[in-house]
């Protein structure tokens, strides 16, 4: 009788097979917990945990019911599969790993459960191969968005824009003339150190077998002139730099209206003294505000020839100096340049004596510097040009070791220090030219690497035409004075045929939420996957490798046995020997434990009785 009043009993709801299928047609059964208000103090421990791992067993045999329930099979195939008997679990059913079961149960791809639950090896065999293809398009197709992304990424964007007014652009003017001759003549300058002095400017060789002769012919004397170079400088004052600025025309000669050279910029090349003139209108269109004279830029606000700008040039022939190394030809070089922006290798000649017009096509680039399939210059300084810098790049390392810059430097490194004839070819030709006369190809790629094209910029596509003027039949209209000097004039129209400009630019061919977006296509198409999916097989294989491995576990923490007394471990010893072994289809209802020293301690229970009135939908 005491052995049975020391016993705890709890009684709860046993789940067999056919309470599960009862509970998933929607007749959920009541669950009642009755815990005994007389476990002694020794049963506590063992008893209790031994009655959670029983409870625990039972749950896991539901779960895994219900799965297969819900998964459509039958209950023979099942059966011959997974056990649904507790009895059949281990006691160590805290330690079944279930990442294999929850990665089936709860994954979106596709064919992963049809493979996990075939009934037939034939079946999960084909199941098996459709998976793997199905992995293999996935794979392929993410290999090649991948693969286009990295080898495309960027592409060229062309449209055209209508605009309704765009900027005349910035015109460079080159004379066929580097110095004033009348200049030469008032500071009794010879003929042969007047040649010395054009030696200063580099120039490509001309093929004139006179003009050959002639420059031998000075070079021999190289040394005499060069002494009577240095007693003029000494005799002036002045240096070698300044002398050569004094001696060039300026823009005045060449413009009569002088509103045109207001706002120019002078540049040195080896064609001698070049104009850059802004496109402003004539002097009358100045404006005075709070005394500042502010200027009015040119804009073109209609297509066509007349509404852009003009420019007229007189060639002051009569102050030309010849020069053995100078271009013979009569009239002028011209180039367009963006505003602000430096110049590129643009180059147009115009005869003297012509009325040219200049019909003009906007390109506008904007790029983007994505090295190695394009580069340019991202950020470029204020007048930045890819020509000056290409030719600092080349000259450098002679300026450096000659200590003076070419005349035709348009950035020179030594601006007070310009090299003459003798320097230019004794020392800067041979530190510049290899033996065959030509630059190391090294230093070229290399210079060309370092000065890249900017990434925004206007680029003018042009058609020039002109026509002879005057014409003969003009002579009774004009004086003869007039019609002489008009044969060197010319008289230059530039406009915009069309407004409307083209933009060429770079785009991004797949941005990065594209790319994303297409290999999650691909995936979801082949696979039926999402990144939650991969999620899922990561973190379950992971935790199925772990327990195989390490038998590490992911379950709860186990709740840390209290330390045992002497008197309990004496007790413990008793009690099993006096144990009987218990049936598992035994009343529900278990004895009072007794605690093995006569004595009996009552610890206070509830009766918990859980109705639950949920429904589920029948299969």
């Amino acid at each position: 009788m005491l052995e049975k009043q020391a016993r705890s009993t709890i009684r709860r709801t046993r789940f067999n097979e056919a309470s599960c299928v009862m509970y998933m047609n929607g007749n959920r059964p009541e669950t009642t917990v009755v815990r005994s208000h007389s476990l002694t103090h020794s049963q506590s421990v063992s008893e209790s945990e031994s009655a959670i791992r029983k409870l625990k067993k039972e749950n896991h045999c539901l779960k895994k019911t219900l799965s297969r329930r819900w998964s459509g099979r039958s209950r023979a195939s099942t059966r011959s599969q997974e056990p649904t008997d507790v009895t059949s679990l281990s006691d160590d059913s805290d330690d079944n790993d279930d990442s294999l079961y929850l990665l089936r149960e709860t994954s979106t791809l596709h064919g992963l459960r049809d493979v996990m639950l075939s009934s037939s090896k034939n079946l999960r065999l084909v199941w098996v191969l459709i998976v793997i293809i199905a992995l293999a398009m996935t794979l392929q197709g993410c290999y090649q968005i991948i693969n286009e992304f990295s080898m495309r990424r960027i592409v060229v964007s062309y449209f055209i824009q209508e605009a309704d007014s765009i900027f005349v652009p910035d015109v460079v003017v080159c004379p066929y003339n580097r110095f004033n001759r009348s200049y030469f003549e008032a500071n009794n300058v010879s003929f042969e150190l007047a040649q010395f002095l054009e030696l200063s400017f580099p120039s490509i060789e001309l093929p004139f077998e006179n003009l050959l002769r002639k420059t031998e012919e000075i070079l021999k004397k190289i040394d005499t002139l060069d002494f009577q170079l240095e007693a003029l400088l000494s005799q002036k004052n002045m240096t070698y730099a300044k002398f050569l600025r004094k001696a060039s025309l300026n823009c005045e000669a060449f413009f009569q209206d002088a509103s045109r050279c207001a706002n120019i910029t002078e540049m040195m090349t080896s064609a001698g003294k070049c104009f850059r003139l802004a496109g402003v209108k004539q002097a009358s269109q100045k404006t005075v505000f709070e005394n500042v004279t502010l200027e009015k830029l040119v804009f073109q606000e209609a297509s066509g020839f007349g509404n852009g700008d003009r420019y007229i040039i007189d060639l002051p022939e009569e102050y030309y100096n010849p020069g053995i190394n100078q271009m013979i030809n009569s009239g002028v070089i011209i180039k367009l340049a963006e505003r602000g922006q430096g110049i590129d290798n643009d180059l147009t000649f115009l005869p003297a004596g012509v009325h040219a017009i200049m019909p003009l096509l906007g390109t506008q680039f904007e790029f983007m510097n994505d090295p190695p399939r394009y580069e340019c210059e991202e950020d470029p300084h204020k007048n930045y040009s890819r020509v000056h810098c290409y030719e600092d790049c080349l000259t450098s390392d002679a300026q450096h070791f000659c200590q003076c810059s070419p005349a035709a430097a348009h950035n020179p490194g030594h601006p007070d220090k310009i090299c003459t004839a003798t320097l230019l070819y004794h020392c800067f030709f041979p530190n510049l030219f290899t033996d065959d006369g030509k630059i190391p190809k090294a230093k070229v790629d290399a210079c060309k690497k370092k000065c890249k094209a900017p990434c925004h910029a206007w680029n003018y596509n042009k058609q020039v035409s002109y026509s002879s003027i005057p014409s003969e039949s003009s002579k009774a209209l004009i004086s003869k004075d007039e019609w002489n000097k008009m044969k060197r004039r010319i008289i230059l129209d530039i406009y915009y045929s069309q407004l409307d400009y083209t933009i060429i630019k770079h785009v991004i061919a797949m941005p990065l939420s594209s790319l994303v977006a297409q290999i999650g296509g691909q995936f979801s198409l082949w696979a039926g996957g999402s990144l939650i999916s991969l999620c899922q097989i990561i973190i379950y294989l992971a935790r199925y490798v772990f327990h195989s491995v390490c038998g590490c576990t992911f379950s709860s923490k186990k709740k840390k046995r209290p330390r045992e007394t002497r008197d309990d471990h004496e007790a413990r010893h008793r009690r099993d020997g006096k144990r009987r072994p218990r049936d598992s289809s035994h009343n529900r209802s278990s004895p009072k434990p007794h605690n093995g020293n006569g004595t009996s301690k009552i610890v206070n229970m509830e009766m918990v009785t859980t109705q639950t009135t949920e429904e589920s939908s029948p299969i």
